[in-house]
């Protein structure tokens, strides 16, 4: 079974002002790092969790795909920097096979690209497409073949009622392929539920995403995406 993730590239622009207004300097990796590294989830964040480290993750990463969704066949934004977080939380749901919370911070050039990006994702293409990079969440390798899970069932939930700021929160429920030489308990789990949530904060676009063989409890979601929101502006660029 594999979750993946894709590697940040370094970049930036050099931002032009009219006038006697100083132009502003260009965000340089390493703001846009410790940028990300402030923001993301913790361990402490979440009773029962534990960090998941080491290079785990691979390049095509259901986190990046889904941002990419925003871009709507523009040319990719390169980001400046940034960084991810993902959180194995077994003991906080007990009845889960599979139980983790991940946050993702992609640090652009300027405004302009991170508003540019969450806007195509808000659209009915960026949706329909970010529903289906939901429901791929899961891969397993087999039989030198990789097989994914699907979409079955979505949902778009008014998050923003609840947390400010936030622009989309979906809920993907996604079938699982056959699993061969798994243990009985985790082949009868053949659906996962995938949650992903959006939003900005100046140049930055953030995302907060939970997988789990049950649904993510919608009060802890609220309380994690309140505790994003709240560092990302405490260290808004």
């Amino acid at each position: 079974m594999s979750v993946v993730l894709v590697a940040i590239a370094a970049g930036g622009v050099t931002i032009a002002v009219a006038g006697s207004v100083p132009a502003r300097k260009p965000i340089t990796r390493a703001q846009a790092d410790g940028y990300a590294k402030a923001v993301n989830l913790r361990a402490s964040d979440l009773p029962g969790a534990t960090a998941i480290k080491g290079e785990i993750f691979g390049r095509e990463a259901v986190q990046y795909e889904a941002l990419r969704c925003g871009l709507q066949g523009r040319p990719g934004i390169v980001p400046v920097g940034g960084g991810e977080s993902w959180l194995s939380n077994r003991r906080a749901l007990a009845d889960s096979v599979v139980a983790g919370v991940g946050s993702l911070v992609v640090v652009t050039p300027s405004n302009y690209y991170a508003e540019a990006e969450i806007a195509g994702l808000e659209s009915r293409g960026g949706r329909t497409c970010l529903v289906r990079a939901l429901g791929r969440a899961l891969s397993f390798e087999r039989r030198h073949k990789t097989e994914s899970s699907h979409t079955v069932k979505v949902t778009v939930v008014p998050i923003g009622k609840y947390v400010a700021g936030v622009h989309l929160d979906i809920h993907v429920l996604a079938k699982l392929p056959p699993i061969e030489g798994l243990k009985p308990e985790v082949t009868e789990a053949r659906y996962i539920n995938v949650d992903a949530a959006f939003f900005r904060v100046g140049p930055a676009d953030i995302a907060f995403f939970a997988l789990g063989a049950t649904r993510f409890p919608p009060a802890t979601e609220i309380q994690l995406l309140t505790l994003l929101h709240g560092r990302a502006e405490a260290h808004k660029l």
